[in-house]
C-alpha cells in the first residue's frame, strides 16, 4: 500500500483511516523488482512535484472561505527494511553499502581491508554521514548509463539506483527514510 498521511492534523487523528490518503496499491502475490516501484512511485511524484511548485488551491475550506493555496511536500517515507531500499533505490543491508545514513561499509571481498567502520562498532560518534548530493550524482548517472554493464558497476561503486525520489528537489534519504520497526 502507498499512502500519505497530512502531518498537519492532529497527531491523535493523524493516522485513522479515514484521514489517509491511499494512493496507489503494488499489486501482488511477489514484491516488485528492484527498480520497478518507480512506475508505481512516479504518479505519485508527479503530483508531489505539483504541489510542491505550484501547490493546489482549494476553492473553499471550512475555515477560509475565499479559499486557500496548499503547497505539499513528503516530510518521510516510512517503510519496512525491504520497502524502504526498493523506495530509496539503494543497496540491500547484506551489501557492501549497508548503510542509508552513514558512510558506513563493508568489504565484500575478504582481501579488501579499508575499513571506515566494522560492523558491530557502535561509536556512532565517529561515523560519517553519506553525501546526499554525491547519492544524487550516482542516481544521476545510474539512470543516465549507456549499458547494463555500467549500471551495474555504479551500483556496486555507490550502492545507489536511481529512484522516483530523487525528483524531489528536496529529496534526502538520510533524513527523510525512516525505516519502521514494525
Amino acid at each position: 500500500i502507498i499512502s500519505l498521511a497530512c502531518l498537519n492534523l492532529p497527531i491523535e487523528v493523524r493516522y485513522a483511516p479515514e484521514n489517509l490518503y491511499i494512493v496507489g496499491l503494488v499489486p501482488g502475490p511477489n514484491e516488485p523488482s528492484l527498480t520497478a516501484l518507480n512506475q508505481y512511485l512516479r504518479l505519485v511524484i508527479d503530483d508531489m512535484l505539483v504541489g510542491w511548485h505550484d501547490g493546489f488551491y482549494l476553492l473553499r475550506t471550512a475555515l477560509h472561505e475565499q479559499g486557500r493555496l496548499l503547497r505539499v511536500a513528503i516530510a518521510n517515507a516510512v517503510c519496512d527494511l525491504p520497502a524502504a531500499r526498493k523506495v530509496a533505490s539503494l543497496a540491500a543491508s547484506t551489501s557492501k553499502k549497508f548503510c542509508s545514513v552513514c558512510d558506513c561499509w563493508h568489504p565484500i571481498d575478504p582481501k579488501d581491508r579499508q575499513w571506515r567502520c566494522k560492523l558491530g562498532k557502535s561509536d556512532f560518534e565517529n561515523w560519517g554521514s553519506r553525501d546526499v548530493s554525491a547519492m544524487r550524482a550516482a542516481a544521476e548517472s545510474w539512470r543516465d548509463a549507456s549499458s547494463e554493464a555500467e549500471r551495474e558497476r555504479i551500483f556496486v561503486e555507490t550502492g545507489v539506483r536511481w529512484s522516483e525520489m530523487w525528483r524531489l528537489p528536496y529529496w534526502n534519504p538520510t533524513r527523510q527514510l525512516v525505516v519502521d520497526s514494525m
